[in-house]
């Protein structure tokens, strides 16, 4: 069963505030309805296959930090933004109980049957009672809101006493001087593309982390590393499906030619392309005990 809590919101995605749910920065600023339904929308033919290929290159990173932090039996886990529920169905392998959200369930909606509680739920203007998670994780969602820091905050107050959230966020800074003219020609308009019509903070993640310190945090911990890509490995599909999925309405904006792709896709093909893709920041903090 796929469960709502608290109930949706009514009205545009501007949002009202419900019960219990405090507001933060300008609920204008979160442009949700684009982000689910327009880039990155579940309907989208690819987006199954697309967010399998991202868990491929980040799921090792991710799950060696959840169990070195001691996700196992009885811990009370969520996984914000479940994507395609690789980490979600992991932590309940473990014998976690585990909370799955998204603002489309549609591919983690399988899990309910192994146990796992499915939420259409967004992070942004949604809550959780306080205390409710041992563990709480989030993998490329916040970089996507306004008030990262309130969202923090926020979150991190779902946590039990001594609970630890973990926060994984992209940085698009390597993609600045790429060597291959037609990959950094497009994907720096993919960035352009993705702060104005998302909101995408494409530089967030470099603050980390000091914003879970300033979410009251302690015992924090942070990592950083750049992901590998070469021609024809899961990296380089996942970015071209990626841009792919945006490439007309980039197009539109006129910074970029439609042969522009193509030759984009081509050196992301080549056996002899060889660079380094994003930045991704790990951070993570722990509940204090009372």
């Amino acid at each position: 069963m796929v469960n709502i809590y608290p109930p949706a919101p009514t009205g545009s995605a501007q949002g009202t505030q419900q019960p219990g749910v405090q507001e933060f920065g300008r609920p204008t600023q979160w442009r949700r309805e684009r982000y689910r339904d327009g880039v990155f929308s579940h309907e989208l033919d690819t987006e199954w296959e697309r967010l399998q290929l991202l868990e491929s290159v980040l799921d090792h990173h991710t799950i060696s930090r959840l169990r070195a932090l001691g996700v196992g039996p009885s811990t009370r886990c969520l996984e914000i933004g479940g994507g395609a529920g690789s980490v979600a169905r992991w932590m309940a392998e473990q014998g976690a109980r585990t909370t799955v959200t998204d603002l489309d369930t549609r591919f983690v909606d399988g899990l309910a049957a192994d146990g796992v509680e499915v939420l259409r739920h967004d992070a942004y203007v949604d809550d959780f009672p306080a205390g409710s998670f041992d563990v709480i994780h989030c993998r490329y969602v916040l970089v996507h809101l306004p008030d990262q820091e309130q969202v923090i905050s926020r979150i991190a107050s779902w946590l039990a006493p001594h609970g630890v959230l973990v926060v994984e966020e992209p940085a698009f800074f390597p993609i600045e001087n790429a060597p291959h003219p037609a990959y950094r020609k497009v994907m720096l308009a993919f960035r352009r593309h993705l702060e104005r019509v998302v909101g995408t903070d494409t530089a967030w993640a470099r603050a980390l982390p000091v914003p879970l310190e300033g979410g009251g945090l302690v015992d924090v911990g942070f990592d950083a590393r750049l992901q590998l890509i070469a021609g024809g490995d899961a990296e380089a599909e996942w970015w071209r499906l990626t841009l792919e999925q945006t490439r007309a309405a980039i197009v539109a904006e006129g910074t970029v030619q439609d042969h522009d792709f193509d030759e984009a896709y081509a050196e992301l093909r080549s056996p002899a392309f060889h660079d380094v893709s994003l930045a991704v920041f790990t951070a993570w903090g722990r509940r204090p005990g009372q």
